[in-house]
């Protein structure tokens, strides 16, 4: 007997219990498997979203910073520190005025102020 033969002899006597214990196996990780890849293509999207929103402030700090130190007028100078760093000057507060949005009605206030008027 050539141990090509003892090969073939080894595979008819495999037991289908084992196979039957990997299919389990796979199936017990295969939802750990599927939530590993489901957050990490959601974490990678994040992540790009935020690269590209660093270059776009980055893009914005570079402008401001031109402009800052190619003007000479400190009434520029000031008035972009002040608005768009919201700066102040010493023993100053500064104010944010947030204009308030009309919240949008749903369809059964509506009917609801119909009948008030």
């Amino acid at each position: 007997m050539g141990w090509q033969e003892y090969l073939k002899k080894d595979r008819k006597k495999r037991n289908p219990i084992s196979k039957i214990l990997l299919v389990l196996f796979f199936l017990y990780l295969s939802p750990s498997i599927y939530m590993g890849i489901r957050d990490y293509i959601t974490y990678s999207q994040k992540l790009k979203e935020l690269y590209q929103r660093k270059s776009v402030l980055e893009k914005k700090v570079k402008e401001l910073r031109e402009i800052a130190y190619n003007t000479d007028d400190p009434y520029i100078i000031e008035k972009i520190a002040r608005e768009k760093l919201f700066m102040a000057k010493p023993n100053e507060e500064p104010i944010l005025i947030i204009e308030k949005k009309e919240e949008e009605k749903n369809l059964w206030d509506k009917i609801i102020d119909l009948f008030k008027k």
